[in-house]
Formats: structure tokens, sequence, C-alpha cells
């Protein structure tokens, strides 16, 4: 088994396919965490051009964030505070307000129009972030170690930059095949292909700028020749597991190899996320809630290279 210890707050809640086999395959598409559309892949896994990558979406907040609201002339109103797991914060007068998942804006908006619907005429809230917590990027597949790492919000950091911080490429890598997957401030998944191999290339002969700069959230796949299930999201241990060639793996094993699911999981809306040899990528739901309850043929059988997502439950 390969495990690392990765981020439990995947708010990209994204994911995507590594592929498998012996030879390379057809650059494969990428999955999405349930319900997230999925624009038109772009760049080519082959070609010596580098894609553009789609901006990077505005930094929404997560637990750990420290928050300072004001409004302006009322000092009483003034609030400091840390957002918690539960994603949401206390506010004078108003009550709960949804942090986690939105931006600073926002939240600004929400506040203001409670406060003038019943207490304040025009108030000018201000929300700033005094100190942020730690967000992550991700890197699968043909890495030594293959996990989640910490994004460092003051600088910028790259694709080559995470691979060495995942110990390097792996002698199975595929890096004609990488494949980048961005969240869009639009809710949408951008799926983008391109060569690392052609990366290096270009920043070994000076082009510094070719080595694609990464945001908060992005997940970045080198396909790989290695057996292997990928498990994510809501569970205790996400990574990378073997897949013996010999033996039945299902939805259920894999989850409970990644230290079973967390209070968080929604295990009624489990993903499976799979690349056949040709095609497009297939989504398919399992409903780990019925298999726990004694319908095991819903659980299904995991082929190398699955990527197994489990949810967050709603928050509201």
């Amino acid at each position: 088994m390969i495990s690392a210890p990765m981020s439990s707050r995947l708010l990209l809640s994204l994911v995507l396919l590594a592929g498998c086999g012996a030879t390379p395959p057809a650059p494969p598409p990428a999955a999405m965490e349930p319900d997230a559309p999925l624009t038109k892949a772009s760049g080519s896994s082959v070609n010596a051009e580098l894609p553009t990558l789609p901006p990077a979406p505005p930094i929404t907040l997560t637990a750990g964030d420290l928050l300072r609201i004001v409004v302006f002339r009322h000092k009483d109103l003034e609030l400091v505070t840390r957002v918690p797991e539960s994603g949401s914060f206390a506010y004078p007068l108003i009550g709960e307000v949804q942090a986690v998942g939105r931006t600073t804006k926002q939240i600004e908006a929400d506040i203001r129009a409670r406060l003038a619907a019943k207490y304040l005429r025009n108030p000018n809230v201000t929300v700033t972030v005094d100190e942020f917590a730690e967000r992550s990027v991700y890197v699968l597949g043909g890495v030594l170690k293959p996990s989640g790492y910490p994004y460092p919000l003051a600088r910028r950091f790259t694709v080559l930059q995470l691979v060495s911080t995942a110990g390097g490429f792996t002698d199975r890598a595929q890096k004609e095949y990488a494949q980048l997957l961005r969240r869009r401030d639009n809710g949408e998944r951008e799926l983008v292909r391109f060569s690392i191999a052609e990366v290096e290339r270009q920043v070994a002969r000076g082009n510094a700028a070719a080595d694609l700069e990464l945001a908060p959230d992005d997940l970045l796949v080198i396909p790989s020749a290695a057996r292997v299930v990928y498990v994510l999201g809501q569970v205790n241990k996400p990574g990378a597991f073997d897949l013996p060639a010999d033996t039945r793996v299902t939805v259920s094993m894999a989850v409970s190899q990644a230290g079973s699911w967390t209070k968080y999981g929604a295990i009624s809306r489990v993903q499976v996320l799979r690349q056949p040899p040709t095609g497009e990528a297939v989504k398919m739901a399992v409903d780990l809630d019925a298999v726990v309850n004694g319908r095991i043929d819903q659980d299904l059988e995991l082929q190398a290279g699955d990527v197994v997502w489990v949810p967050q439950r709603t928050l509201f």
C-alpha cells in the first residue's frame, strides 16, 4: 500500500483520474466531485506548445481563517473570529453566518443585507482576513509521495516545485500525459492536459515561465503504469493504494483501507471515476450506506486507476 497524509479540506472538491497500463494510454479525461460540470479539456498531452491555464478562482474561506469584521461607526459590531470546523460563525444581532466556501465579499454582502433588514440603515460592512489557514494542492500518480501539500499563498508555486516536494517522479511516470484540474469561479472544473517533459525541456532552456503556476486546491495527476486506486475526500487516510492483480477490491474495501469515512462523509453519494482504455471518463455513483445495510450488490468492484471520491455532507 502506498499512502500519504492528505488534507481533509478538499474543497475542490475535485478528483482526477490517472492512467494505467504498461504503455502510455490515450490522454484520460477528468472526472470531478458529484454534480460539478466539466468544461471541454484544453491543451494537448503531446503538443510542444504549453497550454494556457484558466484563471485561478477567487480565494474562498476555509476553517481556520481568522476574520476581522468591521461596521463603520458601530464599534459594538466589530468582531475578530476564527472560522470553526462547522463552517459558520455567530455574529451579533443576526446569528450564524456561513463562511466556508464563500469569499469575503460574499460575507460582507450577507451581513450587510441582514443588518439592513432589521437593525441598521445602509450599514458599511468590511470583512478582511487577518490570517489565512493552510491551503493545499494535490498530486497523484507517478510521484514518490502522492499527497496533498501546503500551498504558499505568499509566493509563486509551480508544477515542478510540487513534483519536487512530492519526492520527484517515479520510474513509471508517464510525463507526456500530465493533467491539471482546476476549479473555476463559476463552479465548473476545467481539465488541462500537457506534457511535464516539455515543461522540463523549456525550463532547462531558460524559459522559467513555462513551469505552470498552481492555485490553491489544484489537482495534478501524472499517469503511472503502477496498479493503484485512489481514495480521496472525506476519509481518514486519503491516498493511493495498491490494487493486486489477483484480488477483488470493492469500493467499501478501498474506503476501509483509507481509514473509513469521516463524520463529514456523505457515504450515500460516493463517486467512482474511471477512465476506460478508449472513450470518455465514466462517473459512477455508489451508495455505501446501502452497502453497509446489506446491499452488497451495490459494492462496485474497482479497476486499476479508479478514483473513489467520498464527498462532504452539505453544511446547510
